[in-house]
C-alpha cells in the first residue's frame, strides 16, 4: 500500500467522524440527562437489521461458561444449531455455519473486518480477539441482511468486545474493573486477563490485556497430539467523548503471538505480530442515526517448523487493511427504518519466502508469492425494515460492489536446476500473463416475519449473496510439489494452485424458521430449513498426487456449480422445580446439512456430519449444575477428490458447575469429556504433525479431539 494513500485516506476519514461527533445542528435533539451507560458495540446496521433479520445473540451466562472451556472466540459458537468448527490452532478455528467455512463467512470484530494474511488461513479475522475479551456474538446465518456486510455466501459472525462507559450526571468519576484466570489440564494452560476503566459523565479510557498460553492437548487415544501447543499476548486502549448526540471512541491495541501450532498443516505459526485502531462515531439525531467508522489494521506474519516438526523453511507475510464505513438510518413511521451506507476496503499482501542456506531447493533467490497483492472492495447498500400489514415485518435490502483484485511479477527459488523447473515454468507464464481483475456483484435479501401471537413467529425469505474469490485463490501460482503444498487453507496437507480467471462466487439461498412458544410454561421449539444453490463454488480440480503411496492431493482451485441443504431443530422446556429454587432446565438442538458439487458429483468439503447436543441444567441457590451431551453421526459423505477421512460417531459428556455468591464473583468448575472419549475431529483435516514425526508412513490419520479435561475459572469484578 502506498504510505500517501493511506495516510490521506485515513485523515480524510478521521475529519469527517471528528466533523460529525463535533455537529450540533439546529434540529438535533434536545439534550438530556446522561445516565451510566456502556456504548453500544453494536453498528448501527446490526441495529437496524434486528427486528426482522433471523440473528441469534450469544451474550450473558452462555457466553461466561464457555469462555471458561477454551481460547478461541470463534469456538464459543459450538453448541448453536448448525454451528461447526474447522480445526486450526489454539485460538484460530475457522467457522463452518450451514456447510458455509472460512471466507464463505464474514467475521467482523467490533465491526471491522480482517483479512487473513497467510496461505494456510492461519490468523482468520477471529483470532485476533481471545474469547476472554468478547462480550457478545451474533450470529446471522444464510439470510444476514445486506446492512450486516458482503462479500460472503453464509452469513455474517460478528463479535463485540467491551465498549466505553461513562458516569451519570451527579456520580462524579466512576472505576471499575475485571480479573480473571482459567486453567485447563488437557492443555497444562490456561488465562488470564484484566480489564479497568475509568469515567467521567463526558470521557473514557478503558485499558485491558490478555494472555493464553497451552501445551500439546492429549487425545482421548491416550497421547499427546503434536503441534497444538500456543501462546499468545493482547492488549487494548479505548478512549472515548460522548456529546449530546453520540459517542466518539478510538480504540487501539496489539496483538502478539511467538508461536502457534497447528497439527493439521504441513506449516507452524512462529510469528504473528498485530497492530489495530478503530475510529468510531455513534450519533443519534432528531431525523435518524449515523454510525462513521475508520478501521486499520498491520499485520506481520511468519511461519516455520516448530520442534514437533523439525526442519527450517521461514516463510514471511505481510498485509494492511484500511477499512472505511459510513452508516445512516432514518425512522419512516410505524415502526420502520431505511439505511444506507458506503463500505469502502482497501488490502494490500507481499508473501515472501527468505532462501535458505545450504539448501539446493530453497535458493539462492527469494520465493516471491503474492507479490504486491491488492483487494479493493466499494460497497454501496440501502435497507427498509419495518411493517408491511398486521402482524407481518418485511427486510429488503440491496448491495452493490465492485471488487478490483491484482498482483505483480513473482519469482521462484531459483530459475534453473530440475528440482525448480516447474517453479520456473509457472513464474514465467504467470508473469507473462494480465493479473488485474474488476468484479461488479449485486447482493439482495428479502426476508418476512409473520408473528399472529407470542406463541408463534414464521420467518421466511431469500438471499442472493456473493464472494470474490481471496488473493491466495487467484494467485498462488507454484506448480511445485513443495511449493504449492504450502498452499492449503482447510487443514488437509494438500497441495493447491490459483487461478487468476477464478469467477465470483454466487449463491442463491432460500430459508425458512418456524418458532413455537408456550410463554406459561416457559418451552419453546425452533425449526429451520435451508436450502442453497451456487453459482461458481471455488472448489478444487485434482491434477496428480504426491507425497508417501500418494497420500496427498495435488489441486487446482476451480468453479463448479454446487447446492447445500440442511435442517435445525432447537428447543427449552422447564422441568421439575425443587422448593423455592428456580426449575431444572432441558435444552437441546439437531442440525444436519449435506452438499454437492453439481458437475463432479462429489460431496462438498467440510460439510458436518448429524450433530446432537443437549443441556440439563440445575439451579441450586448460588450453585449451578450443568451437564451437557454431544452426540455426533459418523461422518462418512466425505470428499473424495480431497483425501477428506471419514470419521466414527461419538458421544461426549460434560459436566459443569457455576458457583456465583455475589454479583462480582463468579468460579467455574467443568470437566470436559468427563469419559475420556477417543474420537475424531469431523472436520479437523489431518493429523499431520502425527504423521510427520511416525516418520510419514501411510495412512495419514483424521486428527484426534481433545481428551478428558479439568477446566477452573474464577472471575471477579471491581
Amino acid at each position: 500500500m502506498s504510505p500517501c494513500i493511506s495516510r490521506r485516506a485515513a485523515l480524510a476519514a478521521g475529519a469527517a467522524i471528528l466533523a460529525l461527533s463535533a455537529a450540533n445542528p439546529a434540529f438535533a435533539q434536545a439534550p438530556t440527562d446522561l445516565p451510566p451507560v456502556q456504548a453500544d458495540a453494536m453498528a448501527a446496521s446490526e441495529a437496524l437489521s434486528e427486528p426482522g433479520a433471523p440473528t441469534r445473540v450469544v451474550a450473558g451466562e452462555i457466553l461466561s461458561r464457555r469462555k471458561a472451556a477454551g481460547d478461541d472466540a470463534v469456538s464459543m459458537l459450538v453448541g448453536e444449531p448448525g454451528v461447526a468448527i474447522q480445526a486450526g490452532g489454539g485460538t484460530t478455528a475457522l467457522p463452518s455455519v450451514r456447510g458455509m467455512t472460512d471466507d464463505r463467512m464474514l467475521v467482523t470484530v467490533d465491526g471491522a473486518e480482517t483479512t487473513a494474511f497467510c496461505p494456510n488461513h492461519m490468523n482468520p479475522p477471529g483470532s485476533y480477539v481471545l474469547a476472554s475479551s468478547v462480550e457478545t456474538i451474533s450470529l446471522s446465518p444464510t439470510l444476514s441482511p445486506v446492512s450486516a456486510g458482503g462479500d460472503n455466501i453464509g452469513g455474517v459472525i460478528a463479535i463485540t468486545t467491551r465498549g466505553p462507559v461513562f458516569a451519570a450526571a451527579d456520580e462524579g468519576l466512576r472505576t471499575e474493573g475485571q480479573a480473571s484466570l482459567n486453567y485447563r489440564s488437557g492443555i497444562e494452560g490456561g488465562s488470564a486477563s484484566m480489564r479497568t476503566a475509568v469515567a467521567g459523565e463526558r470521557y473514557s479510557l478503558g485499558l485491558e490485556t490478555s494472555w493464553a498460553r497451552g501445551e500439546n492437548y492429549r487425545s482421548g487415544y491416550g497421547r499427546d497430539v503434536l503441534s497444538t501447543e500456543y501462546e499468545t499476548y493482547d492488549a487494548a486502549a479505548i478512549l472515548a467523548a460522548r456529546t449530546d448526540q453520540g459517542v466518539l471512541s478510538l480504540r487501539v491495541g496489539r496483538q502478539f503471538t511467538p508461536y502457534q501450532g497447528f497439527a493439521n498443516q504441513r506449516m507452524d505459526m512462529t510469528e504473528n505480530a498485530s497492530s489495530f485502531a478503530d475510529l468510531r462515531y455513534d450519533g443519534a439525531y432528531a431525523w435518524g442515526e449515523v454510525t462513521a467508522r475508520a478501521s486499520w489494521r498491520d499485520v506481520e506474519h511468519e511461519m516455520n517448523f516448530l520442534s514437533d516438526k523439525g526442519g527450517d523453511m521461514p516463510m514471511l507475510s505481510h498485509g494492511v487493511d484500511l477499512g472505511l464505513a459510513l452508516v445512516v438510518t432514518i425512522p419512516t413511521g410505524d415502526a420502520g427504518a431505511l439505511g444506507f451506507g458506503l463500505d469502502v476496503r482497501r488490502t494490500d499482501l507481499a508473501d515472501w519466502w527468505p532462501p535458505v542456506a545450504g539448501s539446493m531447493m530453497m535458493g539462492p533467490n527469494r520465493y516471491l508469492n503474492v507479490n504486491g497483492g491488492m483487494r479493493n472492495r466499494t460497497g454501496l447498500w440501502a435497507e427498509w425494515t419495518g411493517p408491511v400489514a398486521a402482524d407481518w415485518t418485511l427486510v429488503a435490502g440491496l448491495r452493490l460492489e465492485r471488487v478490483e483484485t491484482d498482483a505483480g511479477d513473482v519469482q521462484p527459488y531459483s530459475s534453473t536446476g530440475m528440482m525448480n523447473a516447474a517453479d520456473a515454468a509457472a513464474a514465467t507464464a504467470f508473469n507473462a500473463r494480465d493479473r488485474q481483475k474488476s468484479d461488479e456483484v449485486a447482493d439482495l435479501t428479502l426476508l418476512a416475519r409473520w408473528t399472529p401471537s407470542v406463541a408463534l413467529s414464521l420467518e421466511f425469505g431469500y438471499a442472493r449473496k456473493t464472494r470474490v474469490p481471496n488473493l491466495y485463490e487467484r494467485y498462488a501460482w507454484g506448480l511445485g510439489q513443495m511449493s504449492a503444498a504450502m498452499t492449503s487453507l482447510a487443514g488437509d496437507a494438500n497441495a493447491y494452485v490459483g487461478d487468476v480467471d477464478l469467477r465470483p462466487e454466487t449463491a442463491n439461498n432460500l430459508g425458512a424458521t418456524l418458532r413455537l412458544a408456550s410463554p406459561k410454561a416457559n418451552r419453546q421449539l425452533t425449526l429451520s430449513a435451508f436450502h442453497s444453490e451456487i453459482e461458481d463454488y471455488v472448489d478444487a480440480d485434482r491434477f496428480g498426487v504426491f507425497g508417501p503411496g500418494g497420500s496427498f492431493a495435488r489441486l487446482r482451485f476451480a468453479n463448479h456449480d454446487a447446492w447445500m441443504q440442511g435442517l435445525e431443530v432447537s428447543g427449552r422446556t422447564d422441568l421439575w422445580t425443587i422448593g423455592d429454587l428456580a426449575p431444572a432446565a432441558l435444552s437441546g438442538s439437531l442440525s444436519w446439512v449435506r452438499g454437492e458439487n453439481r458437475d463432479s458429483g462429489d460431496n462438498l468439503y467440510h460439510m458436518a456430519p448429524l450433530t446432537g447436543r443437549f443441556t440439563l441444567e440445575q439451579p441450586l441457590g448460588a450453585w449451578t449444575a450443568v451437564a451437557e451431551l454431544e452426540l455426533v453421526g459418523e461422518k462418512d459423505r466425505v470428499s473424495t477428490t480431497r483425501n477428506e477421512p471419514v470419521t466414527d460417531r461419538y458421544a461426549l459428556l460434560n459436566l459443569k458447575a457455576v458457583w456465583k455468591p455475589t454479583d462480582r464473583l463468579r468460579l467455574d468448575v467443568a470437566v470436559e469429556n468427563a469419559f475420556d472419549e477417543g474420537y475424531d475431529l469431523p472436520l479437523g483435516g489431518v493429523s499431520f504433525g502425527d504423521f510427520k514425526a511416525g516418520g510419514m508412513v501411510p495412512p495419514i490419520a483424521a486428527l484426534p479431539g481433545p481428551g478428558r479435561s479439568l477446566n477452573l475459572g474464577l472471575t471477579l469484578e471491581f
